[in-house]
């Protein structure tokens, strides 16, 4: 469809990399049995209509072998009653949804590329990745021609803290190797919205990690006639000690440090370029690097 003129440009660049400073959660190691989710979408279309929806949760517990205190009294064995997680226990949860919709197209391509893992056999692997493009003009014969595509992700972890020199934490910063991790809450969400009756070219790339140094990264790009939106939220929190929950002799921990974030960026009209990429990882570094190295990179 031909631009009308007088339609002022818009252009909307953003970037965004978050590092809670203060945190220092560990990974969340996998339940033994595992598994290994992947879909792969191709679409072309000269008219027509197309949507595509999915929805992916991964909730787990896990329990220290090191820790003498019991098992993880989980609330996925037990709904309805009093949960707690033993001494070192942790709990986590990867989500992610998309909501793709395009109505009396003249021309839609669609490509996604969606992993799942459990398992990952390497220090750099994802638990969730994710690859999505799309490109929709609308037929100039409708009047009710729009595509609309929803996108969001979010990693939540609790954890009661750790010991010192445990081996499912090869990433220990040195400077507190013979101390405690500290008992920590992480939520962080983001995600992007786009929308046209006419023109739009988008992509998003995704990935989340939990089983390694937790970290969630989200970038988003989009050109066309219409609106874009990018946005993020993080709540951090952080006690004052590991917890032992059940019974043992540590105070419940004083919360010492309280974090929350939240972003928006949106663009409507002509867009020429929007660009955004959000990123969070836990300051537990995965090659005992400083944290200003990781700020550099």
């Amino acid at each position: 469809m031909g631009l009308k003129m007088g339609i002022v440009s818009f252009v909307a660049v953003g970037f965004l990399v978050f590092s809670g400073l203060a945190m220092a959660s560990p990974p969340v190691p996998p339940p033994v049995e595992g598994f290994n989710i992947a879909a792969n979408v191709d679409v072309e279309m000269s008219a027509g209509d197309c949507t595509e929806v999915e929805a992916f949760t991964w909730t787990w517990v896990y329990h220290d072998p090191n820790s003498m205190r019991g098992p993880v009294i989980s609330t996925l064995a037990y709904p309805g009653m009093d949960q707690y997680l033993a001494t070192f226990g942790r709990a986590a949860q990867v989500r992610y949804t998309e909501e793709l919709a395009s109505t009396d197209t003249s021309f839609f391509q669609f490509k996604k590329s969606f992993a799942a893992d459990s398992h990952g056999v390497d220090t750099a692997d994802n638990n969730l990745s994710v690859e999505k493009n799309y490109g929709y003009v609308a037929s100039e014969a409708s009047l009710i021609a729009n595509a609309e595509d929803k996108e969001r992700v979010g990693l939540s972890i609790v954890a009661n803290g750790d010991g010192a020199l445990f081996d499912d934490i090869p990433s220990l910063c040195p400077w507190v190797a013979r101390s405690r991790i500290p008992a920590t809450n992480e939520f962080i969400a983001a995600g992007s919205d786009t929308s046209t009756t006419s023109l739009m070219v988008a992509d998003t790339e995704t990935g989340v990690a939990a089983t390694r140094a937790p970290e969630l990264n989200q970038t988003v790009s989009a050109t066309g006639m219409g609106n874009a939106t990018a946005l993020m939220k993080v709540a951090l929190m952080e006690g004052g000690n590991w917890y032992q929950p059940d019974g043992g002799n540590a105070p419940v921990p004083d919360l010492v440090s309280k974090t929350s974030y939240r972003e928006r960026s949106s663009a409507t009209g002509t867009i020429d370029r929007f660009v955004k990429a959000m990123h969070y990882h836990s300051t537990i570094p995965v090659f005992q690097m400083p944290e200003p190295w990781y700020q550099l990179q």
